[in-house]
Formats: C-alpha cells, structure tokens, sequence
C-alpha cells in the first residue's frame, strides 16, 4: 500500500510507543495501526519446556477480538494461564475496552502472584526476566484488536516488574490505546519482542517514504529471525482488520478462521512460553 512520504524524524516522534516494548523475549511481533485499519505481524516459534522449540500460530482469536502474547503466557508451575484468563474476559459482554478492562483486572493479580512463586522455587528462570533496567523487565505484554461500529481497536496490556530481584514481585500495569485518524497517512508502530535487529535496519533503510505495511512487516520480523533463529522463525502470519472486514493476507494452516462464526476456544491453553 503506497503512502505519502513520511518524514522519519516526524513520525517517530509522533507515534511515542518506539521505545516501550523493548524486551527481549523469544517472539517478535509487529502491530500496525494504519488509518482505521490494523496489521497484526508474528513470527511462528515458540519454546515450550526444556526450550524446544514449536511452530504456532501466535495471533489467537477470542470470540469477536484477535489477541497476541509476548512474555510468559502460561506458568505451570504457578498453574496461571492467561490464555484461559483471556477466554473467559473476552467472551463476555461489553466493547473491547471493557473487556480488556475485565482481562485486565483478572490478570494481574495472578500473574504477579505466578512470577513470586517462580522467583521463590526456581530463582535462575526467574533471573531471566530481570534486566538492569526496569523499562525491560516485562513479564507480560498482550496486543488486542478488535472491529466495532465506531471503528477498530487496538490496545497494548503491558506488566512489569518493578521490585528488586530479591524482594516479593511487584507488578506495574500499562495501558496503551492506540488511536488514528482515519484519514491519517501517518501509521503508528509497535514492536513486541525481539527488536533488535529492526532497529538496526530501520537506522540503514528508509521504509517510510513508501509505507507498506505487509512488505515492512514480513522485513522487519525477517530481520530478527536471520539475528537470532533460535528465538525467532518464520513463516510470518499477517492479519488485517478493518472497519468491515477482517482477512489474513498470509497464514498457516492451524491459524484461526475469520469468518462469522468464533472459534471455540484457544488451541494455545497447554503451551507453557518460555522466555
């Protein structure tokens, strides 16, 4: 999809999300809000225990919203899944701002409860969340998108850790709305995940001046599969949402449908992510 030129200097000062999802964990996703149209880009290898690595579809449909996960989704040990936390918010009623306000609310309890037990029976995995600096050290982030009748959506859930390493887990909850025109040819970006290869490539190359939000998506995640295969692989599953529709523009085959009809329930419930 052409655009007008982008000055870059412009447009990273106006999307202000740039620097807020730079923890690296073993994923990397891409969201782009483009008009009132959002991309939702992911790689396809998760690790699940004693780090062997799966194929999956990371973009996860809940009925009328579409979801992805960064981080540790599911901690069996702490028995805290938040993809069965995310089933039950999202099926109720309301917008989606007030389901993920429910997800919200259910989550973060949980989920710092989790991370203090893990940092009290295995203190070496834990260690792998804490960073020096505390803007990394994430241990969920969640993307929710969804089409209603005033247009589409698209929220970031981020929970960090905000404690030091030996005091009981604290959790800090963010949330992002991100809003556009929907005339605007400025789109706003985020990146979840493994980042660090497109930031390098995004100081050599000018993606900007010809937007295209699949070509940029499929580069960019590309990019930081090539940097590390061991966290990051393709194919890449690209969905569109729109005011009027919703499609995948490329897909594999255990992605959910997008049809009129939900998907009953999530295919990720006994995945266990490791970081």
């Amino acid at each position: 999809m052409k655009k007008p030129a982008i000055n870059m200097r412009l447009f990273l000062a106006a999307t202000a999300l740039w620097g807020m999802t730079g923890v690296a964990n073993a994923t990397s996703i891409v969201a782009i809000k483009s008009g009132d149209d959002i991309y939702l880009g992911a790689d396809s290898k998760v690790l699940i225990e004693k780090d062997v690595p799966i194929s999956q579809c990371k973009i996860t449909r809940m009925s009328d919203i579409f979801i992805i996960f960064s981080g540790m989704p599911s901690i069996s040990a702490a028995n805290f899944n938040a993809y069965e936390i995310a089933e039950a918010s999202f099926a109720g009623k309301g917008t989606i701002a007030e389901r993920v306000s429910a997800f919200d609310k259910a989550v973060q309890g949980k989920l710092q409860a989790a991370f203090e037990r893990l940092r009290s029976t295995d203190p070496n995995h834990f260690s792998r969340w804490y960073t020096p600096d505390v803007a990394n050290r994430i241990a969920l982030q969640l993307l929710v998108a969804g089409a209603e009748k005033n247009g589409t959506v698209l929220t970031m859930l981020e929970y960090r850790i905000i404690t030091p390493q030996n005091a009981p887990v604290e959790l800090k909850g963010i949330r992002q709305e991100i809003t556009t025109r929907k005339e605007s040819n400025q789109p706003k970006i985020l990146f979840l995940g493994m980042q660090d290869a497109i930031n390098d490539l995004l100081k050599k190359k000018d993606f900007f001046s010809d937007f295209d939000e699949v070509r940029n998506i499929n580069e960019w995640i590309m990019a930081e599969a090539a940097a590390e295969p061991s966290k990051v692989s393709g194919p890449v599953d690209i969905l569109r949402i729109s005011p009027k529709k919703t499609e995948w523009i490329q897909h594999k085959e255990q992605c959910p449908e997008v049809g009129d009809k939900p998907a009953k329930g999530s295919s990720h419930k006994t995945v266990q992510k490791k970081k």
